[in-house]
């Protein structure tokens, strides 16, 4: 399974990828016991939701990992947790799978990536003119 997903660097511009899940899972950037995933909409009545993958929520004292303003505000207006993000930030899609009944990720639906990019872009709008 091959699927596109965003990616937000601490320090770039927000860009769509394929390789979900194992390059995604790569770009989240080194830390400590793999990515941490973060619930930002839940999948309903057979749609698709979004998760997060960022290399840490909360870093330790003395981590080297940046924080992610952007991408925290990015997750935070698209429903996800209000708190600060470090390292990269990937997005991708979730469905339920028919033979369990569990989330599993996917690759971003053309809707969702428009979602992302037109709230990116009102973050960083929002983010440039707050005083």
């Amino acid at each position: 399974m091959s699927g596109v997903y965003a990616l937000l660097r601490p320090d770039g511009p927000l860009e769509f990828r394929i390789g979900v899940p194992d390059q995604m899972s790569q770009d989240t950037g080194p830390h400590d016991g793999g990515p941490s995933a973060i619930t930002i909409q839940r999948e309903t009545w057979g749609g698709r939701g979004l998760q997060g993958q960022v290399g840490n929520i909360s870093y330790p004292a003395g981590r080297s990992q940046p924080a992610n303003h952007t991408g925290s505000r990015l997750a935070a207006a698209l429903g996800g947790p209000e708190e600060c993000l470090f390292g990269n930030l990937a997005i991708c899609g979730t469905q339920i799978d028919p033979s369990n009944g569990k989330p599993t990720v996917c690759g971003l639906t053309e809707a969702q990536q428009h979602l992302i990019r037109s709230v990116h872009a009102a973050v960083c709008q929002e983010a440039h003119t707050i005083p």
